[in-house]
């Protein structure tokens, strides 16, 4: 499944919000090498974390849909939420499995409260600025009903990492800089495992609060 949600604003004229999604567009040619590093680090994280097969995911930023593949493998009901169009025709064609949506994540506010078990997101927070990653978090802890699993860096990267990171944007570093422990209080979220990732990257399984 692959449509525009008829809920959201898709918020295509905000420039901010249309040059992340050209960027994302235009670097889609690179992603099979990103979902060669990832993908085998995401199934041993998620075996790890042992969640009922039976919940119920919703990705966010699912990119190309390795993240939601990973869960799907594993027997769970998968769906990948992104903006960037060129990346969520690969994500069809690879994860025929999985249902993926073009989708707005500053229009969150428009899905229910608790209609899916476990919220995820990959790679996704770093690109964001702060108020608006505090908006995500909040969105995913009073959507998700049981948890929310976040991997993302969870220290420098490399001189690789740096340079993509600065061509992406500016968020990277303050990203860094922030505080997860912080940034999950604010949002309603108590954490609940933490895992380092291979290389640079990190996972962090938290409940929402209410």
């Amino acid at each position: 499944m692959f449509h525009l949600n008829s809920n959201s604003s898709f918020r295509s004229s905000d420039a901010a919000d249309e040059k992340s999604r050209r960027f994302f567009n235009r670097v889609a040619f690179a992603f099979p090498l990103i979902e060669r590093a990832l993908l085998p680090g995401y199934r041993q994280a998620l075996a790890a974390t042992r969640l009922d097969t039976a919940l119920t995911v919703l990705d966010l930023g699912t990119g190309t849909g390795i993240l939601a593949a990973a869960f799907a493998e594993r027997g769970h009901v998968v769906k990948g939420l992104d903006f960037a169009q060129r990346l969520l025709q690969r994500a069809v064609r690879r994860h025929p499995t999985v249902a993926f949506e073009l989708f707005n994540l500053a229009d969150l506010d428009s899905l229910p409260t608790n209609s899916w078990d476990v919220v995820s997101m990959g790679y996704l927070l770093h690109g964001l600025d702060r108020d608006f990653r505090q908006a995500v978090l909040r969105e995913a802890a009073r959507i998700a009903n049981s948890h929310v699993l976040i991997f993302d860096y969870g220290e420098p990267g490399n001189a690789l990492v740096r340079f993509i990171e600065w061509i992406e944007g500016p968020h990277y570093p303050e990203f860094l800089r922030d505080s997860r422990a912080i940034d999950f209080a604010r949002a309603g979220l108590t954490l609940r495992h933490h895992r380092p990732m291979r290389g640079s990257g990190a996972m962090w399984l938290c409940v929402p609060d209410s």
